[in-house]
């Protein structure tokens, strides 16, 4: 597939101090590091539900485990290995400490292997961000029979590049709700993404680290979605509404030659107001093929949790391509 223009606004200024930072940090700072927000839009996205059962989970989760009820293709992934600057983590580690210290950036090369994770197996709430699961299980569901009917794809077209609830809720139906969605993880290898169990799709938890899993198997020939939508998925995340084009695309070089993006922004009303500010998605530069996932929660407003989410992914990309 082609990939198409890049996207993304005030880059330079954040590169310049991703760099400046891990420069500074590589001087002072040893880590061991495993091989594992552009102006806010002009409305809010509202709430989607009174009274989640549940919060996330800060502490870490279990590692993926084997099921012995799927072949062994399908098993769940580990995120890949892969070689990190320990002075970049610290870098992020530091800026996230700063913020609140609520926040997860998970970053891989599909190309070297090189991998950043800070805080990337801690919980979040996915507001919008699931949008991207429920097509993927949606895909899984029609790819071997007759593909997604033309109602169908004008609802996701809508819940991908308008971010619109209502057809999430659609499509959030079609699948089964919670259950579907569930199923359709164990085949993409995601063991550490819940639905909520009041059916509220936005209230979902999952991890950075299960994120990357989720764009792994948009972007892996191996995974179990075929080219046909894996491409679907993708071009519909390179063409979301100017006012949602913030976030990991703030992360995108010059030479970018394809960025894609979902994002997730709720006033979460289980944490007396303050802002979930999620961002998803895929950067394609030469001798790269960047995967990232930046989660964070407490944000006092959008455009302050917008920052952290932009400067966060910048501050690791503009790091591991200097180290």
């Amino acid at each position: 597939m082609d990939n198409p223009a890049p996207r993304g606004r005030r880059r330079a200024g954040y590169l310049a101090m991703a760099l400046a930072v891990a420069l500074c940090c590589a001087l002072s700072v040893s880590l061991s590091v495993r091989a594992g927000h552009t102006t806010a839009a002009s409305w809010s996205e509202p709430s989607l539900t009174d009274s989640p059962s549940d919060r996330p989970s800060d502490q870490p989760s279990d590692p993926p485990s084997a099921d012995p009820t799927l072949p062994a293709d399908l098993q769940p992934k580990e995120v890949a290995p892969g070689v990190a600057s320990a002075a970049v983590a610290a870098s992020v580690q530091t800026y996230l400490k700063g913020q609140g210290d609520r926040s997860a950036v998970a970053v891989l090369d599909a190309t070297t292997g090189a991998q950043l994770t800070v805080n990337a197996d801690a919980g979040f709430h996915t507001a919008s961000i699931v949008k991207v699961d429920i097509l993927a299980t949606l895909l899984l569901k029609r790819q071997a029979a007759q593909g997604l009917s033309a109602n169908e794809r004008s609802l996701a077209s809508d819940m991908i590049i308008k971010s619109d609830n209502d057809a999430a809720t659609s499509l959030w139906n079609k699948i089964g709700g919670a259950s579907g969605l569930a199923a359709a993880n164990r085949t993409l290898g995601l063991t550490q993404t819940t639905p909520d169990s009041g059916g509220s799709w936005g209230m979902t938890t999952t991890t950075a680290n299960d994120q990357l899993r989720l764009l792994q198997a948009l972007t892996s020939a191996s995974g179990p979605l075929n080219a046909t939508s894996r491409g679907y998925v993708l071009n519909l995340m390179n063409q979301v509404n100017d006012d949602q084009d913030w976030g990991v695309p703030a992360a995108a070089s010059a030479q970018a030659t394809g960025v894609y993006v979902k994002n997730g922004w709720l006033d979460d009303s289980t944490d007396d107001g303050l802002w979930i500010i999620n961002s998803v998605g895929r950067i394609v530069e030469p001798g790269h093929d960047w995967l990232i996932a930046v989660l964070t929660s407490g944000n006092k407003g959008k455009s302050s949790g917008i920052n952290v989410v932009e400067h966060a992914a910048t501050l690791a990309m503009g790091g591991l391509r200097a180290s």
